[in-house]
């Protein structure tokens, strides 16, 4: 009995967080880029794809003035379609990060060098 009172806080607890989706909404838009990009780096490492595009989506919608940020979260998003083999948006971001204003040089050799599996990887699916 003591141990089933004890979970009971603890369930409500979970519970309680797992039905703020709009809440979480909200707090994007107030979010430095810089932890926008951290969780969305936590959510693909969980294999939480749609989290993470969130979060990268949030970078690129509400900080457009964070260049390297929003360079490096198309590239991201770019890789998360390669992932999930959907490729023709992966090319759209892929060439999105490297032509992004001030982008990184990192972000521009991986966005070369992922455009160019590209094609190999659409005529091996086809």
């Amino acid at each position: 009995m003591q141990k089933s009172l004890l979970l009971f806080p603890v369930l409500l607890l979970v519970l309680a967080g797992c039905g703020n989706r709009s809440l979480v909404k909200e707090d994007l838009k107030s979010l430095a880029a810089n932890i926008l990009m951290d969780r969305a780096a936590e959510r693909y490492s969980l294999y939480d794809y749609k989290g993470a595009l969130a979060y990268y989506q949030a970078v690129i919608d509400h900080h457009p003035d964070k260049y390297e940020d929003v360079a490096w979260a198309r590239y991201e998003i770019g890789y998360i379609y390669y992932v999930q083999k959907k490729y023709d948006k992966a090319k759209e971001y892929f060439e999105a990060a490297a032509s992004t204003p001030q982008a990184p040089h990192g972000v521009i050799i991986l966005s070369e060098m992922m455009l160019k599996k590209i094609p190999a990887k659409t005529q091996k699916t086809s």
